[in-house]
């Protein structure tokens, strides 16, 4: 790799990121940046009440994920493995906020991610609802309890509408479904596939 690279893992819930961020850091011998959503004390009231608590979550998620991105800073000392990018927070937001309320968000989160730096490669990981809401099932977080195939659908697409905004960010997709995670082969088969695609970038 010709530089450190700055990754980010994206995709829907419980398709893998923080999981595979922090093996793909272990590999390269790194700390990974994790999200600190158990920091969100509005967290727990979205799943309960949706209309009445996303623009408080989406503010609180702002703040805690921007005083991370912006602890880095080019040029890298060594790589930066996150699991999750600077398009969660506007993704989320055009997914689950609503006219006035989206465009103070807009407004607020136009003046937090102006200095964050960009990746150099978001690594977007997806599996099929069945497999993603039996994931959730398994990790059995209360919060979650109320999340279904519509909502990661509805997901999907705001990323995508993202991606469509930023087409300078290098994106590639995997399939994590049939991802074995006590398998060696399975495990180094993806990093490898990613780490790739850093060397040739």
């Amino acid at each position: 790799m010709p530089s450190h690279p700055f990754v980010a893992y994206e995709g829907p819930i419980a398709s893998g990121k923080t999981t595979h961020a922090i093996l793909l850091a272990r590999k390269i011998g790194v700390i990974p940046v994790l999200e600190e959503f158990p920091e969100n004390e509005f967290l727990a009231d979205f799943y309960g009440d949706q209309t009445r608590w996303a623009l408080p979550m989406q503010l609180s998620f702002l703040a805690l994920r921007t005083a991370q991105l912006r602890k880095v800073v080019h040029p890298l000392n060594e790589p930066v493995i996150a699991d999750y990018s600077y398009l969660k927070d506007p993704a989320f937001a055009q997914l689950l906020l609503k006219e006035r309320e989206l465009r103070l968000y807009q407004r607020i989160s136009a003046e937090f991610q102006t200095t964050l730096l960009k990746h150099d490669l978001i690594v977007y990981l997806d599996a099929r609802n069945e497999v993603l809401l039996e994931r959730i099932r398994q990790r059995n977080r209360s919060y979650e309890a109320t999340i279904d195939s519509a909502y990661q659908d509805s997901l999907r697409a705001a990323y995508e509408k993202a991606f469509v905004a930023n087409p300078e960010l290098k994106v590639i997709r995997y399939d994590t479904s049939d991802v074995d995670l006590d398998s060696q082969k399975d495990v180094d088969w993806l990093q490898e596939m990613i780490l790739g695609v850093l060397r040739t970038r």
